[in-house]
């Protein structure tokens, strides 16, 4: 009897740990999914204030030419963005990101070691900045095609925490950049270093990825390329929202990467840090609003809480044109990271749901395309309408071009009415 009980006991014990256990481990995946966000995006928040720092103050480029470099720099994202989510799709993107991470150190190291000798050029910030762009054209859709197999099936939730922590780790990063006056560039240049060696391991503990080249009829590699647009326009609802997808990512990006860093210099005469200060309070509303939907458990209808984000939007960003105190331009930006945080979590999670497995990394790929393909354009647009008309009235180009998209795919289409996959 005593031996029986000793028995039950054991195996009970062993039931409940190896339960925990198998928790732990179901944890894990999603854990080093998130890890691997937080050793990319720290060194990409650096880079995203440290390199308008060295052009707007330290080099004073004029606003054309800031945004026609910032164009350039965001130009590799459109043009590589389709090969990299064809690539992550064929290969082991666990792979792929450890050779990505390794090649991105060497660009910091290349600038910081120019730094040290005294020869900081445009030349050369523009390379880094094409350098940069090019590494991350295969990095997210290598990143973004594994989302769906960490999730444990909700995706709606796994994508609003993924984009959490994705801004959350990049104020941090921008918090360092912020730094770089009074630290030096070199210094934040070697964080950048360190931070993405660091990703080589986290990279290495993802689960493997599985490639899709086994039984398949091989197509064209322009056909595969295009594979997840393919899919994405042959669905009405993938369809709309791509469209809007496009629309903020071609006007809103202008604003993010050209507009806000100009506002600084011309009308508060701030440096690094107040930039640092711009970009963090974005991101504490896109945080702020993720950790909301979070907590909420999702939203049942992704489509309407996405239109109505971007049209909140456009009125955060209005007030611009009145030349408010500084206080109060960061209060519209924070807004603005509010309404971003909703749009962009309701974009990806509407095309994460509706992407089969053989094409996750393609359609997250045109996903991102659509995101941060319009930058270069959109970077171009801002810094030719600030010198031709200002920073205050330039901002109205881009609410005006969010609007006009936005009602042109409501009158067209019933994303209005899109319900989620797991509402």
């Amino acid at each position: 009897m005593i031996r029986r009980r000793r028995v039950a006991l054991k195996a009970n014990t062993e039931l409940r740990f190896g339960t925990h256990l198998t928790k732990v481990e179901a944890t894990h995946p999603a854990a080093w999914y998130l890890a691997s966000v937080v050793t990319f995006m720290i060194p990409a928040g650096i880079q995203m204030v440290l390199l308008p720092y060295l052009l707007t103050i330290e080099l004073n480029q004029s606003a054309a030419r800031f945004g026609m470099t910032q164009m350039f720099g965001q130009l590799p994202i459109l043009v590589f963005l389709l090969v990299g989510g064809w690539l992550a799709d064929r290969v082991d993107p666990r792979r792929l990101l450890m050779g990505l991470h390794g090649v991105a150190i060497l660009m910091p190291l290349t600038l910081a070691f120019a730094l040290w000798r005294g020869q900081l050029s445009e030349a050369l910030l523009m390379l880094y900045a094409l350098a940069w762009g090019l590494v991350t054209a295969f990095v997210m859709p290598a990143r973004d095609g594994m989302l769906k197999r960490v999730a444990s099936g909700n995706v709606q939730r796994m994508v609003t925490l993924a984009i959490g922590v994705q801004f959350g780790t990049q104020m941090v990063g921008q918090a360092l950049g912020g730094r770089a006056g009074p630290w030096g560039s070199i210094s934040m240049l070697l964080v950048q270093c360190f931070v993405l060696a660091a990703g080589i391991y986290v990279a290495s503990r993802l689960p493997p990825g599985q490639t899709s080249r086994g039984g398949q009829v091989r197509e064209s590699l322009l056909r595969e390329f295009g594979g997840g647009l393919s899919l994405i326009f042959a669905d009405g609802s993938l369809r709309a929202t791509y469209l809007l997808t496009i629309g903020m990512g071609l006007f809103f990006g202008g604003v993010y990467v050209v507009l806000i860093p100009l506002a600084i210099r011309d009308l508060f005469a701030g440096g690094a840090q107040d930039i640092a200060t711009a970009f963090i309070v974005f991101g504490l509303g896109t945080v702020l609003s993720i950790a909301a939907l979070t907590r909420s458990g999702g939203v049942a209808m992704p489509g309407r809480a996405m239109v109505i984000a971007l049209l909140l939007g456009c009125c955060s960003l209005a007030p611009m044109a009145l030349a408010p105190p500084q206080w109060l331009f960061y209060l519209c930006i924070f807004c603005w990271g509010m309404c971003a945080g909703v749009s962009m979590s309701m974009s990806r999670s509407i095309l994460q749901e509706g992407a089969p497995a053989t094409h996750q990394s393609r359609v997250m790929a045109a996903q991102s395309l659509a995101t941060v393909g319009g930058n270069p354009l959109g970077a171009l647009m801002m810094g030719l309408a600030v010198s031709a008309f200002g920073v205050r009235w330039a901002v109205l180009l881009p609410v005006l071009g969010v609007l006009v998209t936005t009602f042109s795919v409501l009158a067209t289409h019933s994303i209005w009415r899109l319900r989620s996959g797991h509402r």
